[in-house]
């Protein structure tokens, strides 16, 4: 698994194209509130924090929906980092954040690969599970 964070507009979804522009794959946009994961091939997860924002699952159960339903498969996760900047006053708005926090934690921990776009510069923190 491949993780690629960084800000709202900051070059992710460029970054990733042109990292997969000879290689077939398939484009999930959470951000109608759908997430179902191709049986195979590369696949690449998108606005994810949309979905945890939408769905009817607690927490525990979202994060765990998701680690399973990556085992095995080759997928990138395209991560944007809401948990910087002003914390907002509403309670859901923190909630999700805090939650995105810790999905992303552990995305992190298990992916190969770890990528963070700032303003379309591309800085590896993680290759092959070694941190850098």
């Amino acid at each position: 698994m491949r993780v690629v964070i960084g800000g709202a507009h900051n070059g992710k979804r460029e970054y990733v194209k042109r990292l997969l522009e000879n290689v077939p794959y398939q484009w999930i946009d959470c951000s109608a509130g759908d997430l179902k994961f191709p049986p195979d091939g590369k696949v690449v997860i998108d606005r994810i924090e949309q979905w945890l924002a939408q769905t009817d699952l607690s927490e525990a159960e979202a994060v765990e929906f998701i680690m399973k339903s990556i085992e095995g498969k080759d997928v990138i996760f395209i991560l944007t980092d809401i948990g910087r900047g002003i914390v907002p006053m509403d309670a859901e708005q923190r909630m999700l954040r805090d939650a995105c926090g810790r999905l992303y934690q552990r995305l992190i921990a298990q992916a190969d690969d770890v990528t963070r776009i700032w303003y379309g510069l591309a800085q590896t923190l993680k290759k092959r599970g070694e941190m850098i």
